[in-house]
């Protein structure tokens, strides 16, 4: 197959499963975001990575409700006509922006410590 063909196959699994998900009806489902789709070379795999914006119990509820929903949205792949197939789906949580919130908040916090402690004086050997 070729790469423009992945590409495009990918990209259009990306868009159709973020159209999808804000339409299913499982009440465990938080506010998702898919970030993007690795889609294997021969097309029967695709990871689909995912943040949730919450808990971390809203993130596991949110799993949990992904992982009900993949005969649906699989199935929704299938009708594309694009597809022959729907690749089987694995949805991977993506937490790096949880932690690069983290950072920063230890980042603003070692300031805010550096700018409230008192210059000394610095004496001259």
């Amino acid at each position: 197959m070729s790469l423009r063909r992945l590409e495009r196959v990918t990209e259009l699994i990306h868009q159709e499963i973020s159209k999808r998900i804000p339409l299913l009806k499982d009440p465990g489902l938080g506010f998702i975001t898919i970030l993007a789709v690795r889609l294997s070379a021969d097309f029967k795999s695709a990871k689909v990575y995912y943040s949730v914006f919450g808990t971390q119990d809203e993130s596991r509820r949110s799993q949990e409700a992904l992982e009900r929903a993949k005969p649906v949205i699989r199935g929704h792949l299938r009708s594309l006509e694009n597809l022959k197939d729907a690749p089987d789906l694995v949805f991977v949580l993506d937490d790096s922006a949880a932690e690069a919130q983290k950072v920063l908040e230890v980042l603003s916090q070692l300031e805010k410590e550096r700018r409230s402690e008192p210059d000394v004086p610095q004496t001259e050997s």
